[in-house]
């Protein structure tokens, strides 16, 4: 018998209804392996903000392409000093390589190290473990419904989640919002 959950968001459902669905799974994904990926981030010694460095020159490639200081700085929200610093630590420890840029001498590029992606690499892996264990413990029948959901959705020739950072004023003035999502939007403005 399917349960009250199930049946509301089934065809049409709301944004709102949708929302509270994917932001449930979300938070009890995350919370699953929270413990677990909090200690591995904790033993490398790193600070939030050289972390978010590595995850941006992780996700910027294969190292083949650097980014420069002010780069970095914009793609993690820092100061072009404090990223300059931040830079400068991770230099000294060896997870990442800081060199001229081949045109222009005033502009440093950025780029991991072999440990730094080696740092990454094993960050992420512990995340996609997470998420792989979780998926194999799902009923055979639950596991083909999320892919036929999630597939339309990743595989599709419309790109969904361009414009997310945009849309958000859109999203929050066409709904209303559950009283809990409302404290969350004071505590966070």
């Amino acid at each position: 018998m399917p349960s009250d959950r199930a049946s509301t968001c089934s065809a049409g459902a709301s944004i709102e209804r949708a929302y509270e669905s994917l932001m449930g799974f979300l938070d009890r994904l995350a919370c699953v392996g929270k413990s677990q990926t909090m200690d591995s981030m904790a033993a490398t010694d790193l600070t939030f903000s050289q972390l978010r460095v590595l995850f941006a020159l992780g996700a910027h490639g294969d190292g083949a392409e650097c980014m420069s200081v002010n780069e970095i700085a914009q793609q993690v929200n820092l100061s072009l000093a404090a990223a300059g610093r931040t830079v400068d630590k991770l230099v000294g420890v060896g997870l990442v390589d800081r060199r001229e840029d081949a045109t222009d001498r005033r502009v440093k590029r950025v780029s991991l190290t072999d440990e730094g992606t080696r740092v990454v690499d094993s960050q992420l892996s512990i995340k996609q473990d997470i998420i792989r264990g979780f998926v194999a413990g799902l009923p055979d029948s639950l596991r083909t419904n999320l892919c036929r959901a999630l597939d339309p959705i990743v595989d599709n020739d419309v790109d969904y989640f361009s414009g997310i950072a945009g849309s958000e004023q859109t999203v929050t003035a066409t709904t209303t919002p559950s009283p809990s999502t409302s404290q969350k939007q004071k505590v966070g403005s």
